[in-house]
C-alpha cells in the first residue's frame, strides 16, 4: 500500500486536477491523504513528517498539488524497488523542474529504459515535485529536517539517504506533469521567495560540509 500525500495551498482548480488525475490514473492500491495548508501555512517538512508518522502504508509518495499524473505512474515507480534492495527513493520524468528529470513525455514508454539504474548520484538529487520512498527508510534517516525553510527539505532528506548507502533512481518511462512554482507563488511574495530560497540553499550548503 502507498500513501499518496498532497498538501494544498489554495489553488482549487489546479489541486482538483491533481486529485482527479490520481483517481483516474492509479491502479495500484493506495491511500490518498490531502492536507490543506493554505490558511496556517505550516512548515512543510513538519506537515510531511506528521502525516507520514500517522500513515500505516509501506510506501510514501509526496506529490505536489500542482501536478497531474499519467497512466501507470505509481506502478512504474513501485516497480523500481523490486529491482534493487538498496533503492531509497525514486521519481519520474516531468516537463518542468530544475534537473535532468525535465523531459518531454515519452511517446512510446518501452523505448525509455532506466537511466543509470542502481547508481548513486552524490552530486545530483531528484526533484521534489514527486518522490516515492519506503516509510521504513524515512524512519531510519529521521524524516525531513524541520529547520530548513520552505525549500531544500527534499534535498536534505535525499542527502541523508545517500549518506547511508541508499540509491536514488529516475524512471524515464514515467511522466508526471508539473505546472511548477504555483505553490511557492501562492504562499510567498517575491521578496519572501528570495529569502526562502536563500535559507534553503544555505541549509543544504551547511549540511554538505
Amino acid at each position: 500500500m502507498t500513501d499518496i500525500i498532497i498538501v494544498k495551498f489554495g489553488q482549487k482548480e489546479i489541486e482538483d486536477n491533481c486529485i482527479s488525475s490520481v483517481l483516474r490514473s492509479t491502479s495500484s492500491p493506495y491511500h490518498l491523504t490531502i492536507f490543506d495548508n493554505f490558511i496556517k501555512k505550516e512548515n512543510l517538512a513538519r506537515v510531511w513528517n506528521k502525516l507520514i508518522r500517522q500513515s500505516d502504508s509501506e510506501y510514501i509518495c509526496l506529490l505536489n498539488s500542482d501536478t497531474m499524473v499519467t497512466k501507470d505512474w505509481l506502478e512504474n515507480l513501485l516497480e523500481a524497488f523490486d529491482q534493487d534492495p538498496l533503492l531509497g527513493v525514486v521519481g519520474p520524468s516531468t516537463n518542468k523542474c530544475g534537473n535532468q528529470q525535465c523531459k518531454a513525455p515519452p511517446r512510446e514508454p518501452s523505448l525509455y529504459p532506466f537511466i543509470d539504474f542502481g547508481r548513486t548520484y552524490p552530486n545530483w538529487c531528484l526533484s521534489g515535485f514527486c518522490i516515492l520512498f519506503p516509510k521504513n527508510v524515512w524512519e531510519e534517516v529521521g524524516g525531513f529536517p524541520e529547520d530548513c525553510g520552505f525549500y531544500g527539505q527534499e534535498v536534505a532528506f535525499i542527502d541523508k539517504l545517500t549518506a547511508r548507502g541508499y540509491k536514488q533512481c529516475w524512471r524515464t518511462d514515467t511522466f508526471v506533469f508539473h505546472y511548477g512554482g504555483y505553490t511557492a507563488r501562492k504562499t510567498f511574495n517575491q521578496e519572501q521567495l528570495k529569502e526562502e530560497r536563500a535559507k534553503g540553499n544555505a541549509y543544504i550548503k551547511e549540511t554538505r560540509k
